[in-house]
């Protein structure tokens, strides 16, 4: 029986602290009913524990924890460092952690202020740019080909040249949508 002892000795200690599974717990229950020993053992170790966790409580209760927090947090928290140290942490943070991002920022605002700058300053001294007008004088020797003029809506004029089918050419198709009928959309 000494061996069968020996290796429930060393689940005791937890199964004293309740710290066993129901397999093992089962196992070490079935031994106690049968070993005098590993229950004076089991005894022992409970009380034990109970001598332990009362020194221990009387012994807190004997110590002053009321400035605990505030001990502990001076000890933690460092000397706070100055405005020039801060703002070299802070850049070296943000160039660490934060550089593809910081890259694309930069490069947008140069890309931005590359086109909007000479943009507000030709606007702002009077010198926007005006759509430059060409006119071509066109000989056109095919009796077929009109001019067509259209007039937009925002004052704006579209000058094309259409040619005209010849007979027995293929007409031109009409692109011209269909008003819809009677329920069609």
């Amino acid at each position: 029986m000494e061996s069968a002892c020996t290796s429930h000795q060393l689940l005791l200690s937890a199964y004293a602290d309740g710290e066993v599974d129901a397999k093992q717990r089962a196992q070490v229950e079935l031994h106690l009913s049968g070993c005098a020993d590993c229950r004076t053992r089991l005894d022992d170790l409970k009380a034990l524990s109970q001598a332990l966790s009362q020194r221990l409580s009387e012994q807190a209760d004997a110590l002053d924890f009321s400035r605990f927090a505030d001990q502990v947090m001076a000890k933690v928290t460092p000397e706070r460092p100055g405005p020039l140290e801060r703002l070299r942490i802070a850049w070296s943070e943000v160039l660490a952690y934060h550089r593809t991002a910081l890259v694309s920022s930069l490069a947008t605002a140069a890309v931005t202020l590359a086109v909007a700058v000479p943009l507000v300053y030709r606007y702002a001294t009077g010198r926007a740019v005006e759509p430059e007008v060409i006119v071509q004088d066109l000989q056109i020797d095919d009796p077929r080909v009109k001019p067509v003029v259209m007039r937009m809506d925002n004052g704006k004029t579209l000058i094309m040249l259409v040619r005209q089918p010849a007979e027995g050419e293929a007409p031109v198709p009409d692109f011209t949508p269909e008003e819809p009928q009677g329920g069609e959309l």
